[in-house]
């Protein structure tokens, strides 16, 4: 017969969980984020600037056990890429009805790459915590 005790089994759990976040975040997510980051090609003032601004940031609580994770980028058009938006600034001051007579379309289709990276990845970070607390 074998018994095991854990000492300080919170902290491991938990620095565990902050160890797969932190990693798949900044191993795995960003850099997925970045690879389908849209880039304007030779019409685009700025090529690049959204990819290379997307970071992540963490905050973790130990008293509580509170870990969060963000990925976000700080080119100013992140959002409009990821959402879509219109291509005509003048145009959304029109109403809808009048706006359609107008111009077929004028919106810019939503290209996310934020995201299908959050959905491709974040399921690992429970594998990974796990891992390391095996290797322990």
């Amino acid at each position: 017969m074998c018994a095991s005790v854990a000492v300080n089994l919170r902290e491991q759990i938990h620095a565990a969980a902050v160890q797969a976040t932190q990693e798949v975040f900044g191993e795995q997510i960003e850099p997925a984020a970045k690879e389908g980051s849209p880039v304007g090609g030779h019409l685009d003032p700025h090529p690049g600037k959204n990819r290379d601004s997307i970071e992540v940031s963490f905050h973790d609580k130990p008293e509580t056990g509170w870990i969060s994770a963000w990925i976000s980028t700080h080119s100013g058009y992140g959002w409009l890429i990821e959402h879509g938006t219109s291509h005509d600034r003048r145009l959304t001051r029109i109403a809808i009805r009048e706006r359609r007579r107008k111009v077929v379309n004028d919106r810019t289709p939503a290209r996310p790459y934020i995201y299908p990276a959050m959905v491709q990845f974040v399921g690992t970070i429970a594998e990974r915590a796990r891992e390391i607390l095996e290797s322990t």
